[in-house]
């Protein structure tokens, strides 16, 4: 029994924080920016780190991208936590939480997954940050109607199995491959993988339970069988 137990936790903890060389993003992962740029860059005029005024305050760092004059305005990263094939690795969608930091912009922000330059999509939804505040925001990747493509051909299933890079970007409908222009500043912190650990959790011990009634199961199908008689 006990024996049992462990492969059952062990099987359920291996399944749902995807223990594995094929895996790529990191579900519970959370790129908070309180050391380097998590792998951010492109897209605008200048991207940097700042170190305090994140969500947390004080010392709490995040990502400010920034054009002081009106052209594209976005940023992504290739980091491996965040990028993948991210149906087999578990990913459901990705939280973030945003800034309209400085002077008040007519911002819209939508966040771009998929194959650069062959099968990218970006979130019909564009979410507006707060002028000097943060906001927590969130995209699901389950419903494709969601997405819109705006680079190549192919599924968004197709996409998510190889999304090679996680973009935010300023852009306002129509969605296509070509963003409006803007000059404008955007802090971004605390990108999380979801689902989170405490979901995680949820689905270990879950499988756990399933796989104890099943022990129980079993053992009482084999309790209750006839003894086996000894001919004569």
């Amino acid at each position: 029994m006990r024996r049992f137990c462990r492969r059952v936790v062990c099987g359920a903890v291996l399944l749902w924080l995807g223990v594995g060389g094929a895996r790529a993003a990191t579900v519970g992962f959370t790129e908070e920016f309180n050391n380097d740029l998590g792998g951010f860059g492109g897209g605008s005029q200048s991207y940097i780190r700042i170190a305090t005024g994140g969500v947390g305050g004080g010392n709490d760092g995040f990502l400010r991208f920034a054009n002081t004059t009106a052209t594209r305005l976005g940023t992504r990263t290739l980091a491996p936590e965040l990028t993948g094939d991210l149906l087999q690795d578990g990913v459901t969608g990705f939280s973030f939480w945003l800034n309209d930091v400085g002077a008040d912009d007519d911002l819209e922000v939508h966040v771009g997954v998929g194959t650069a330059f062959s099968n990218f999509w970006l979130s019909v939804e564009g979410f507006r940050p707060p002028e000097n505040q943060w906001a927590e925001f969130s995209v699901d990747l389950s419903d494709p109607s969601d997405w819109v493509q705006i680079i190549g051909f192919g599924s968004f299933k197709d996409a998510l199995g190889q999304s090679d890079r996680l973009l935010f970007r300023h852009d306002l409908s129509p969605l296509d491959m070509f963003p409006d222009i803007i000059a404008a500043d955007v802090g971004v912190d605390r990108i999380t993988v979801v689902p989170d650990p405490s979901s995680l959790l949820l689905l270990a011990v879950a499988a756990v339970g399933t796989g104890l009634r099943r022990y129980r199961f079993d053992w009482s199908c084999r309790r209750s069988l006839p003894t086996r008689m000894t001919p004569h």
